[in-house]
């Protein structure tokens, strides 16, 4: 990730000529041309030359040498130079096998500090707290006194108000890619004044991937994506080869966990990340999903008129090996229930205590995927 330091007031454009003094047909020397487009407002300079494709030429800013290509290397060299306020000249030298003398042109030119003292003086810090995400703290003199905002990329994503909620930072997650923020305010002697830092995100490529698995019931699982990074990373869901879930990609939601409901079988379920310019990865894991023997249940009901409780016992064959829940309702109104594990060393008991005049719908019902194996019975008190 690159941080490039931006302003902004004002656009100059500025284009210069550059003509040898050599001009003879015996030593002919090319004519160059030079575009430098001054962008103050995010204090870069966006340099065009033409004209260069066969000669080797350097380039240089105050005199110091900023970047030399060779002969042929370019076929259109166009490129970004950042700057700080100040007085800057960019001069252009170039070489070529026809032309016996020196090409040169150099063009001067002022960057105006958008923080003089007539302005308001906008400034903030940034401290990289992973890949993809950065803390922005507000970093100029008054700024407790005036109202501004946070923009991302154009849009404001949150306001300074003058209030004691306000809290000077903002800390925000990236995609991959080139982002702009900027912290934006206005007064009478300016309008409106902005300070904005770019902010260059590196695709994220994981070096591995894999999930967790949960049994919700013999037949649904829940699969959780577990591995760095998932946050900045396109990736989908298969289960026994077929897509089935994507996650963080447009227009789908991202939970980062799979829900799924299996037949008796065996599934194989993987988490792939395939996406340009990462090599594409893969976590796989095999699941059995057993057959379920739903029982033919039964119970029986024995009422203790001293304190008006009935207890309800299941006596169908096989009850220790399947789980199993007793539930209660009044006009189809749940009023409560109770579980008994498979294997658990519970008896089969299950007591509730009646009201005069209530009818109270009893069912037993197995879990595991066996909604057919349920049944009910109305009861009340003599």
């Amino acid at each position: 990730m690159r941080l490039l330091k931006s302003y902004g007031i004002a656009t100059v454009i500025l284009t210069a000529l550059l003509m040898s003094a050599c001009n003879s047909d015996e030593n002919p020397c090319p004519g160059v041309n030079l575009d430098v487009e001054i962008d103050s407002a995010n204090m870069k300079a966006h340099v065009i030359a033409t004209g260069l494709e066969d000669v080797a030429f350097d380039l240089f800013i105050n005199n110091q040498l900023i970047e030399s290509f060779d002969a042929g290397e370019l076929d259109t060299t166009e490129f970004t130079l950042e700057f700080e306020p100040g007085e800057y000249k960019v001069c252009i030298k170039a070489e070529s096998e026809s032309c016996d003398q020196q090409i040169e042109g150099c063009i001067e030119f002022t960057i105006e500090d958008p923080n003089r003292e007539e302005c308001i003086g906008l400034a903030f810090t940034a401290d990289q707290l992973n890949d993809h995400e950065y803390k922005f703290f507000a970093d100029f003199e008054g700024r407790d006194q005036i109202v501004y905002a946070w923009y991302v990329n154009g849009d404001m994503v949150k306001e300074e108000p003058l209030s004691d909620n306000r809290t000077n930072f903002l800390e925000w997650d990236f995609a991959a890619g080139t982002h702009t923020v900027c912290i934006k305010a206005e007064n009478d002697e300016c309008g409106e004044v902005e300070y904005c830092k770019e902010i260059v995100v590196e695709q994220f490529c994981p070096e591995e991937v894999s999930f967790e698995v949960e049994e919700d019931n013999p037949f649904t699982y829940y699969f959780y994506a577990n591995f760095d990074g998932k946050e900045h990373v396109a990736y989908d869901w298969y289960v026994n080869d077929d897509l089935v879930e994507h996650e963080n990609k447009d227009g789908h939601d991202t939970d980062h966990k799979l829900i799924w409901q299996f037949n008796p079988g065996t599934h194989n379920i993987c988490l792939v990340v395939s996406q340009e310019g990462c090599e594409d990865i893969e976590y796989c894991k095999e699941l059995m999903i057993e057959e379920t023997d739903c029982k033919e249940l039964s119970y029986t009901a024995d009422l203790n008129t001293e304190n008006n409780t009935y207890t309800f016992t299941a006596d169908f064959e096989g009850r220790d090996d399947v789980t199993y829940i007793w539930k209660v309702f009044i006009n189809d109104d749940f009023q409560g229930s109770e579980v008994r594990e498979a294997g658990s060393e519970d008896d089969h008991n299950f007591s509730w205590t009646f009201d005069e005049g209530v009818e109270y719908e009893i069912c037993l019902k197995q879990d595991g995927g066996c909604e057919e194996s349920q049944v009910c019975n109305i009861y009340s008190l003599p």
